[in-house]
């Protein structure tokens, strides 16, 4: 018997984008005089990838992907709803075992009125993805709740806080270890001049992996500036300093600053360019801590309406700390390119090349990666 790979999904997927490229744009869901709104999105891909696994093994495939999706939007009353459900499948030519069909979750209410302001979201989701750290492909079920609210005290003064829980369930425990995170929160902002505000905040993380029970706290002070950053770069840049103590008396406490720093130049209504730096201690699915610094910049430049130009390029430095680290250190290197055409709301195709290059203390960790994707999306 001959196999015939992604028969079934390409048709399946192919289908539903043909269809709902064609549907008027009645195909929008309203009603309560547009206050309730759906609507559903699909998107088809092929994919080339030369190192599905992240490793010096070099192991390529090819990939069909595919995915459908339902919005839901409620802005009627005090309480505003957002729900997203959605699925999405992978096939695999070669390596079969990797396939996967991962549904998607979530659920946000908003408040954007009165004094008090805020948001209340649920996700839920599983992820099957490949993993630098580990070096493998991970799949992952990941269950969270964020609260944020913000309280103007005058025109001046506000404050902020935030809490958040997270939980990294891995179908795989043979090899990774499931993680809880919770973060406590509070900013003070302060509004220097109508272009810039000024904060300050505190953040408390619990971190705490489920085999072995390592434990860390995360104390971090940092305070920043949002809005216009120097003339002609708007953003938000935060810096702070973190101290982390390890709750199981294991010795491996860790301080050192950290930062979050996004920042956009426009330099014609055309052409725009944004820039990220992050340093944050993490913790990695093989139960290590880690100590990241990153960057990456991206440009962007719409040729018309329709057609747009995308490209960046990333690097970054990994060190895994404690006697568990073993001295390893990551370096990596990406770029990659896309072009986009949006023919209108209901269809866009695009094209994506991507690089990305490690180099790692560990010699099966030293490895190179690229890809080409071709996709198709629409959404009504």
């Amino acid at each position: 018997m001959i196999a015939l790979p992604f028969k079934p999904l390409r048709w399946l997927f192919a289908g539903a984008l043909t269809a709902s490229a064609v549907v008027p744009a009645f195909g929008l869901v309203r009603w309560n005089e547009g206050k309730d709104q759906v609507h559903v999105r699909a998107r088809v891909a092929w994919m080339t990838d030369s190192n599905i696994y992240y490793n010096a093994s070099n192991e390529s495939d090819t990939i069909m992907q595919g995915s459908l999706g339902a919005e839901y939007r409620r802005q009627a009353g005090i309480i505003g709803v957002n729900a997203d459900l959605g699925i999405s499948i992978s096939d695999f030519a070669e390596n079969v075992d990797e396939s996967f069909t991962n549904p998607t979750m979530r659920v946000e209410f908003t408040k954007d009125t009165g004094r008090t302001t805020g948001t209340l979201g649920f996700t839920g989701f599983r992820d099957s993805r490949a993993d630098p750290a580990a070096n493998l492909r991970t799949d992952s079920w990941n269950y969270g709740t964020e609260l944020r609210i913000k309280y103007p005290v005058n025109e001046r003064h506000s404050f902020s806080g935030g809490m958040d829980w997270r939980r990294l369930d891995y179908t795989n425990n043979e090899f990774l270890v499931d993680l809880d995170t919770t973060s406590l929160s509070a900013d003070w902002f302060y509004v220097f001049t109508p272009e810039r505000d000024l904060f300050g905040g505190y953040r408390l993380r619990l971190s705490e992996t489920l085999r072995n029970v390592v434990a860390y706290a995360d104390h971090s002070i940092s305070g920043g500036i949002a809005g216009r950053l120097i003339r002609g770069l708007n953003g938000t840049a935060r810096v702070g300093f973190q101290n982390r103590y390890d709750l199981t008396d294991g010795g491996n406490d860790t301080s050192g600053y950290n930062a979050s720093i996004s920042a956009t130049w426009n330099f014609t209504r055309a052409l725009a360019l944004t820039g990220r730096i992050s340093k944050d201690l993490n913790i990695t699915s093989t139960n290590i801590s880690t100590d990241v610094l990153s960057g990456n910049l991206d440009l962007q430049y719409a040729r018309t309406a329709k057609l747009v130009f995308t490209g960046g390029v990333g690097a970054g430095i990994t060190k895994f700390l404690g006697e568990a680290g073993g001295n390893r250190e990551d370096t990596y290197f990406t770029a990659y390119g896309r072009v986009q055409y949006t023919f209108s709301e209901k269809l866009s195709i695009g094209a994506t090349y991507s690089f990305f290059e490690n180099w790692s203390s560990l010699p099966f960790s030293d490895f190179y990666r690229d890809s080409i994707t071709f996709d198709a999306a629409t959404r009504f």
